[in-house]
């Protein structure tokens, strides 16, 4: 099976009983039928994922709180149906809130500390690093002691300089600095998962900084 076929017929299947318990009067047969436009089979897996968040807004109230709202139902009810936890196929739900929620800081940080525990948003919480640089380390530093791991681990991984097939974070790449109270705080978490991402951490900031490393890890 190719990735991109992770969006499958069955896939929006399940996804499609979680929005109709989540969004009044969703349309699934209309839903469906904006899935699969007719170049559907030719879209690679990250055109997938975006044509998803695109159809998904459509459905959605206009208002993005309330979206938010209805997105964390989703999950919900995705959680109860025993689908999707750390699914590859749910990465359209961070990318809605990077795609939909970049000028909403407060509601989407708070909704990417939610998402996150479902499907991971470390590539859709760049762009928010991007546009809130102080604003976002500072509460990326928060959920460095935040009682999930995987929180914890989006402080970490989503701040790397380096993070394969992501943009680029130009300020931390200069300047590492603001990133080692974070890194300081999870280098010892009691998570393999979150002292892995530590160490890729420390490692992108090697290739520009190998004294600040250096002096991390002591």
């Amino acid at each position: 099976m190719l990735l991109k076929d992770l969006y499958s017929p069955a896939f929006y299947d399940r996804l499609c009983n979680a929005l109709m318990i989540s969004i009044p009067d969703f349309d699934k047969k209309k839903f469906i039928k904006s899935i699969y436009v007719n170049d559907f089979e030719e879209k690679e897996l990250k055109q997938r994922m975006k044509h998803t968040t695109f159809v998904l807004n459509q459905f959605m109230p206009s208002d993005y709180p309330e979206t938010l709202v209805l997105i964390k139902n989703t999950i919900e009810q995705l959680r109860i149906a025993g689908i999707g936890e750390d699914g590859l196929a749910f990465m359209f739900l961070p990318d809605y809130l990077e795609t939909y929620g970049i000028d909403y800081f407060e509601e989407s940080v708070e909704a990417l500390e939610f998402v996150t525990q479902f499907v991971s948003c470390e590539f859709a919480v760049r762009p928010f690093i991007l546009k809130y640089e102080q604003q976002m380390i500072e509460k990326m530093l928060k959920w460095s002691k935040h009682e999930n791991h995987k929180v914890r681990r989006l402080a970490s991984e989503g701040s790397r300089p380096r993070l394969p097939w992501a943009m680029a974070i130009p300020f931390l790449k200069k300047d590492p600095s603001s990133l080692l109270p974070i890194l300081n705080n999870l280098k010892q978490d009691t998570s393999e998962y979150v002292r892995r991402s530590v160490a890729n951490s420390l490692n992108d900031i090697a290739k520009d900084h190998p004294a600040v490393v250096l002096e991390t890890a002591r």
